[in-house]
């Protein structure tokens, strides 16, 4: 059976859930940055995206429009990913303004994690909502990756299908 998750507004999440991705951004950030060493980072990043452990409220549309705006290929190993945000390489010669406006116009994993799902809820309406029961089209024209004509699509481990642009990765299923 698959679950659809919803999210609101100061509601609550079950126990074993990380902290929340929208409202919680520095504690999420926090979180997965200091247990990289966890089991869950040997796998790919699009696995890795859907522990709700670390990735409070990013679900299968979530993780592929992440992956696909950060140009991250889906199946390389999360840790190798998440490590390259923990030590930038950084351009000495870059002045302090420059460096602030290259990281706003290219925001990491993590921060897309967080400003993705932000994107949907400035949408109204319902935003992704499986059983398409009102208006749809913002959000389908919002989406960029996700079921998107001409995209690629692999199952992962769990049968789930990620869709993506590109090379899937290293650690992409064998056809």
């Amino acid at each position: 059976v698959r679950r659809f998750g919803s999210w609101q507004i100061h509601g609550s999440w079950q126990p074993d859930r990380g902290p929340c991705v929208m409202l919680e951004y520095e504690k999420f950030r926090e979180n997965v940055m200091k247990n990289l060493q966890d089991k869950a980072f040997d796998k790919p990043i699009c696995e890795a995206l859907l522990n709700q452990k670390y990735f409070n409220g990013i679900g299968n549309y979530l993780r592929a429009e992440i992956l696909y705006r950060a140009k991250i290929p889906p199946f390389v190993k999360a840790r190798t990913v998440l490590e390259s945000i923990k030590h930038p390489v950084q351009k000495s010669e870059l002045t302090l303004s420059r460096k602030s406006k290259l990281k706003k116009e290219n925001p990491d994993l993590l921060e897309l994690c967080h400003l993705v799902p932000m994107e949907v809820i400035n949408l109204g309406g319902k935003g992704y909502d499986p059983q398409r029961s009102g208006d749809y089209s913002s959000f389908e024209k919002w989406l960029q990756c996700y079921c998107v004509p001409g995209m690629k699509s692999l199952r992962d481990s769990n049968s789930r299908t990620i869709w993506f642009q590109g090379d899937p990765g290293p650690l992409a299923p064998k056809e």
